[in-house]
């Protein structure tokens, strides 16, 4: 039977000090406590030697030759390591370096001499420190890797054939969101279009937004009937979603050729739909996807008389607050889509701008689609 041994990696400490014997005194104790241990002599020599050297804290002195501690440390500010613990080990006295040192990113100071548990419980602290923020930054970077990746969700944002135009606009709250849009336009004209919000901020919440489009372009693959589509996302959605999450999403296919608008309807806001006759909202709702099992969705259908623009937002946009903590959103988007005298695409821009004005809260992720049927 093959044994595996579990291999432990020592934390590897710089310590960085013009005098030998405080070096030496420190590598001594350091060593002693298990961890491996570099020197420099000043701050030229280490930055030199972090080139080739990955380190897990640096302790730092205040005066020495070459290049003292606070011009080392904004040298570092300048590096990639700035994730690296510096913790300030000097005689130094004069109070306008020690706040600078601060300033420039120390996490701690002690004073030369100190006692040797005292040193040592703030090299851990800083360890610590370091861990948190390389985790931080781990987190960082895959939250960053997840945003692109979850683009690729979406199909082009802007599309325009003779028979529909089609423009949309997301922006997350935070590196990766919940909502979703997509659509597709079939060779003989129709067009099938579809807007969705994951319940919930959690990281999970916003990547399952990859699994209700998956399940979408699967129920489109056996129907284009919008409710039938939302009862088949319903049945594999349901018992497979993060806990206490559900999703709202809006479905509409239109055929050219009859001027009839298919809808089904989850939960969602009720989209505006604007023509020559005016402007209402699509009526007709069932529950979110997800919560109910067995649940049936309804399609809906009116008939379109002229050229109509179909506006769908989530309701991160109809959320919205002002500074007095007063709901702004709804009436805002009702106001700009009844405004006389502006096009769908100017109507679509001014919501756009709305969203992302100083003057306003958003709490949550905010998608905007906009559908001119010809």
């Amino acid at each position: 039977m093959i044994g595996f041994r579990k291999i432990i990696m020592k934390k590897k400490i710089m310590v960085i000090d013009d005098e030998e014997q405080i070096r030496k005194l420190l590598v001594r104790i350091l060593s002693s406590s298990g961890y491996d241990v570099v020197t420099a002599s000043n701050g030229k020599e280490a930055l030199e030697r972090l080139e080739s050297v990955s380190v897990d804290l640096i302790m730092l002195d205040m005066n020495m030759p070459e290049m003292d501690g606070l011009s080392f440390l904004r040298r570092l500010k300048e590096t990639n390591l700035t994730h690296v613990p510096v913790l300030m080990v000097s005689g130094e006295h004069n109070p306008d370096n020690i706040v600078e040192s601060y300033k420039l990113g120390v996490y701690d100071f002690i004073r030369k001499p100190e006692q040797t548990e005292v040193m040592l419980k703030r090299v851990e602290n800083g360890l610590k420190i370091g861990e948190m923020i390389n985790f931080n930054e781990f987190i960082r970077v895959e939250l960053l890797m997840a945003r692109k990746l979850q683009k690729y969700l979406f199909p082009e944002p802007n599309v325009n054939t003779d028979k529909v135009k089609i423009n949309t606009w997301s922006m997350p709250l935070s590196d990766i969101g919940g909502d979703l849009y997509d659509y597709v336009i079939f060779r003989d004209g129709r067009v099938i279009f579809f807007i969705a919000d994951v319940s919930g901020h959690s990281i999970s919440a916003s990547l399952f937004t990859a699994i209700v489009k998956m399940v979408f372009r699967n129920a489109l693959q056996k129907t284009d009937i919008p409710g039938d589509i939302m009862t088949m996302m319903n049945h594999e959605l349901t018992g497979n979603l993060p806990v206490e999450s559900f999703v709202t999403a809006f479905c509409a296919l239109f055929n050219p050729s009859t001027r009839e608008l298919m809808y089904a309807n989850a939960g969602h806001p009720n989209p505006y739909c604007i023509d020559g006759g005016g402007f209402i909202q699509l009526e007709g709702n069932d529950s979110f996807l997800g919560p109910i099992a067995g649940a049936d969705f309804e399609t809906y259908a009116i008939k379109l008389n002229g050229p109509t623009s179909i506006f769908a937002v989530t309701d991160g946009i109809l959320d919205i607050i002002d500074g007095d903590d007063l709901p702004v959103g709804e009436k805002l988007v009702s106001d700009i889509l009844m405004m006389k005298g502006k096009t769908p695409i100017d109507k679509f821009r001014m919501i756009q701008k709305f969203v992302t004005g100083p003057d306003v809260v958003v709490n949550d992720d905010c998608t905007l689609m906009l559908v001119d049927l010809a």
